[in-house]
């Protein structure tokens, strides 16, 4: 009979190699061989294809700034359409039971389904008509059935939603496919580095008073940063990996082997924190530069505790300081950028009032993915003065008039319920308790500004998002009952590679 033992169950025959894999203080109670911990943190086929994936993807995005760039757009619908491989091979590689790995990707992609069906079913009915009028032509809007949905879509809005579902279902698989923390611990390094790097890149080009990013043609605009070309977004693109970084320099302190502060990688990622957060100074938007500095103060204010309350490393006392004199002053500039002029301005007022007048003409199921832009002359205030836009200034308002009630539940529905599954459940993970930081610090930006339209924010978000889900189920779980469905005390028959009698033994005497 196969029975379980403490150590994993494997169902594959797997290679090993010489890596030691560093340990947290608060790992698992069970003692594991070094055998098994190698096991546990060698790249499988699928991980690996998947931490490649995911950094081309950042570089693509992050470099290549252009929220509605074709060319990036349509390489993130290539990358996404390599999701079902990625699973496919997780599933014929992975060493340990994985019952709920399908389950679990059809309930994390699920909202990208629904948003893709109701874009599709939205195409039968569009709410823009043509009234002609002598040799003049008019838009109009035609009556609309409220119960069902509707979109005013042309050719560009095709890639924008899938290269917006793409990025999603490829985020996504980092909740389902990594089998440890290592593997974390090995891909939030990369992702830091090149936020900090795109960081350094846009101090350099504020230091040198260039007009536009080098090597582009630019905008026409000064409010860039980097090759963003809307420095808001900028701003909820740090927030996020200043979160990061700064969670990351934390870990580093709590690694069984981890030297003094000073002299391990935790001030290398503190340092890349510190940047992006005071990157907020430069930035022109006035609200998204408030939220980022005021979230560097949260950050560098929970170093300050945990290396008064928790930490015997030498320095302890003069690092809390340094990050608690840090977080006052940045504190200091939120507040300020909050109450300075023209911080909550006029035009972006009646452009969110309009966003909420179309959400209260059509308050079901929305008028479809970039239909703000096209209706907002038929709901805007004359005080516009005829003045396009394409984005409400506040995300969460445009959510609502594009999708409606029944997108919004669906969407900001599953992130509610995914938080609380991990507050609620016991064994804090306090990596996790910081990127949750990040990311709602930038859901509060939605309020005000519209972080998701840039494809680097949208990215980062779910994927800082989903690896802060994926790191809390893993510590609470025996490495091997992560996504098995039941404790299996005998291997399926099914699964087994030699063979096995399991009837009555009839004995006779001779």
């Amino acid at each position: 009979m196969a029975v379980r033992s403490p150590s994993p169950l494997l169902k594959h025959n797997c290679y090993f190699n010489s890596s030691r894999p560093r340990t947290l203080t608060l790992e698992n109670s069970v003692q594991l061989l070094p055998r098994d911990k190698i096991l546990r943190d060698t790249f499988t086929p699928a991980e690996t294809l998947l931490f490649v994936i995911i950094l081309i993807t950042a570089s693509i995005v992050n470099w290549f700034g252009d929220p509605r760039s074709f060319w990036s757009l349509g390489s993130l619908i290539i990358f996404g359409c390599l999701t079902p491989v990625i699973l496919k091979t997780h599933e014929q590689t992975h060493p340990f039971f994985i019952d709920l790995l399908w389950p679990k990707f059809w309930i994390c992609s699920m909202p990208a389904w629904i948003f893709s069906l109701q874009f599709i079913i939205g195409l039968t009915q569009n709410p823009l008509g043509k009234l002609t009028i002598g040799e003049l032509i008019y838009n109009t809007i035609l009556p609309v059935n409220i119960w069902r949905p509707s979109s005013s879509a042309d050719s560009s809005t095709w890639v924008t939603i899938f290269g917006f579902v793409a990025i999603y279902l490829l985020t996504s698989t980092l909740y389902i496919v990594p089998k440890s923390r290592s593997y974390f611990e090995r891909l939030l390094p990369w992702l830091c580095f090149g936020a900090v790097l795109v960081g350094i890149t846009g101090l350099i080009q504020k230091g040198l008073g260039l007009t536009k990013p080098l090597l582009t043609s630019g905008t026409g605009a000064n409010d860039f940063f980097a090759y963003f070309p809307y420095d808001g977004h900028w701003a909820a693109f740090a927030t996020l990996w200043c979160c990061a970084c700064i969670a990351m320099a934390l870990l580093s302190t709590r690694y069984d082997d981890s030297p003094h502060f000073i002299q391990s990688i935790g001030p290398w990622y503190l340092t890349g924190g510190l940047l992006l957060g005071a990157s907020g100074l430069l930035v022109e938007a006035l609200l998204p530069s408030a939220i980022l500095l005021l979230t560097l103060s949260v950050m560098l204010l929970l170093v300050a505790v945990d290396f008064l309350a928790n930490s015997k490393d030498m320095h302890r006392k003069s690092i809390a300081l340094f990050c608690g004199l840090a977080a006052c002053f940045s504190f200091a500039g939120g507040i300020v950028r909050v109450f300075q002029d023209n911080a909550f301005s006029a035009d972006a007022i009646i452009l969110r009032s309009a966003a909420y007048n179309m959400f209260k003409a059509n308050p079901i199921f929305g008028w479809g993915i970039d239909s703000y832009g096209k209706l907002l002359p038929f709901f805007s205030s004359d005080m516009l003065l005829g003045q396009r836009s394409e984005r409400a200034t506040s995300d969460l308002l445009q959510f609502l008039a594009e999708f409606g009630i029944f997108g919004a539940l669906i969407l900001l529905g599953f992130l509610v319920v995914l938080t609380l599954r991990h507050i609620l459940r016991p064994h804090n993970a306090r990596l996790t308790n910081h990127l949750l930081i990040g990311c709602g610090s930038v859901l509060i930006l939605a309020l005000c500004d519209s972080p998701f339209m840039s494809p680097a924010v949208y990215f980062s978000f779910f994927t800082i998002f989903f690896i802060s889900q994926r790191w809390a189920d893993l510590s609470r779980a025996k490495i091997d009952e992560v996504d098995a469905r039941r404790p299996q005390l005998i291997t399926p028959e099914t699964e087994r590679r030699v063979p096995f009698f399991n009837e009555q033994y009839k004995e006779k005497e001779k």
